[in-house]
């Protein structure tokens, strides 16, 4: 893979990359698109380049294929900062997109490649989405259960304007595709890049204690930053995530963690 050809997998909202400066990866959550995760942080976007990952099955890709093995797809994303060169890249993920940045770190760390930080945003570790997948195949499938859950959040108002009614339907297609390469077996291997977990306390899908669920998947450092407000808190303090990523980036880049 070519850095161009890299490049073009990644959304870049405020300008191209530009390289030797501190870089923060992210990967949204199931079933949305690029835009829909980056926009409360784009005016917040500090001194470091802001990427976000163009998921296939959006219809945002020049090759949109369908995302049929998470791992596949790690994979795939970790090649791409690889060939595009980052130095010691911050990687996070919003909700699943979280469990996604974690594969990715692992096959960055597979190539060589230091990661600087992976930063899992109101996601889910590993073993919950184990417990997750157990209960979808038991109660009629991962497609059932999506479609179920999505539409519980819709009727109980816990979805935002922009995702709710009519518009739930148009991202049913990918919340389920999301959901159920999820669910599917893959390795959880721990990693040595730093981890720093964003928790809110409200958040009723997170049901391991939240300090505590990310710190057995790292080797290196960990440290856990717990919020007031439920699963979207950051849409409506986008500033909190700003400052992490804005940190964490500067001191990965600089060597210091």
């Amino acid at each position: 893979m070519s850095a161009r050809e890299a490049l073009a997998k990644w959304w870049f909202p405020i300008e191209d990359y530009r390289g030797k400066r501190p870089s923060v990866w992210l990967l949204g959550g199931a079933g949305v698109e690029q835009a829909w995760t980056a926009n409360p942080l784009i005016p917040l976007i500090g001194n470091y380049d802001f990427a976000v990952w163009r998921m296939p099955g959006r219809g945002v890709r020049k090759d949109d294929p369908e995302p049929t093995s998470m791992r596949a797809v790690g994979r795939e994303l970790a090649e791409s900062i690889a060939a595009i060169g980052a130095v010691r890249p911050v990687v996070a993920g919003l909700s699943s997109g979280g469990l996604l940045a974690f594969i990715a770190t692992q096959e960055l760390e597979k190539l060589g490649v230091e990661v600087g930080r992976f930063i899992p945003i109101v996601s889910t570790c590993p073993n919950e989405w184990r417990v997750g997948a157990a209960y979808a195949w038991m109660t009629g499938g991962p497609t059932r259960y999506a479609k179920r859950r999505l539409a519980a959040a819709d009727k109980a108002g816990k979805l935002p304007p922009e995702l709710s009614g009519p518009n739930r339907q148009a991202m049913l297609r990918p919340y389920i595709v999301d959901l159920t390469t999820g669910f599917r077996a893959w390795s959880h291997t721990t990693i040595t890049t730093p981890i720093t977990d964003i928790s809110a306390s409200d958040d009723a899908r997170l049901r391991i204690t939240h300090a505590k669920r990310w710190r057995r998947y790292t080797r290196g450092d960990f440290d856990s930053i717990i919020t007031t407000g439920g699963h979207l808190f950051y849409r409506d303090h986008p500033e909190i995530v700003s400052r992490v990523l804005d940190r964490e980036s500067d001191i990965a880049y600089s060597g210091g963690f």
